[in-house]
């Protein structure tokens, strides 16, 4: 896998852990009730669930030589009809998140910066994302830790 795999599935592990929703390695089969933790994109279905992606918060941290740079992570949740449930869903991972410390996974501190509603999709779900601004540690090839 790669770093940026590797951490995206340690917050995945972390949000489960947490009870947030539920986290299972591709290809993952999950349960009625379950609220799917997935990388990249929502699943069509079920109507609650949450997605995580890697972004470019600041590339002029990005270091040639030191290995400490940002990043961002996008949590993209999705409710049902209800305008609370997605808000209930961002609460949970706030908790399970904010100031949290992986360093195995290469994260110095996560902190939310971003609170955006989106409104309602196509089948009038309800969704949110918010995005978390984490100060990394990744070593490569020329920038040796």
């Amino acid at each position: 896998m790669s770093w940026t795999t590797d951490l995206l599935t340690a917050f995945a592990a972390q949000l489960d852990d947490a009870g947030a929703g539920t986290w299972r390695a591709p290809p993952a089969t999950y349960q009625p009730g379950d609220i799917p933790i997935t990388l990249g994109a929502l699943p069509p279905t079920p109507d609650r669930a949450i997605a995580l992606a890697a972004y470019g918060a600041d590339q002029s941290t990005d270091d040639p030589v030191s290995p400490d740079g940002t990043l961002g992570l996008q949590v993209r949740m999705r409710g049902t009809d209800d305008p609370r449930s997605a808000d209930d869903l961002a609460d949970a991972v706030f908790d399970a998140l904010q100031g949290l410390e992986l360093p195995a996974a290469g994260v110095l501190l996560c902190t939310r910066n971003i609170v955006a509603p989106l409104g309602q999709d196509q089948s009038g779900r309800w969704e949110r994302a918010d995005s978390y601004r984490l100060l990394t540690h990744h070593v490569t090839t020329h920038r040796p830790g």
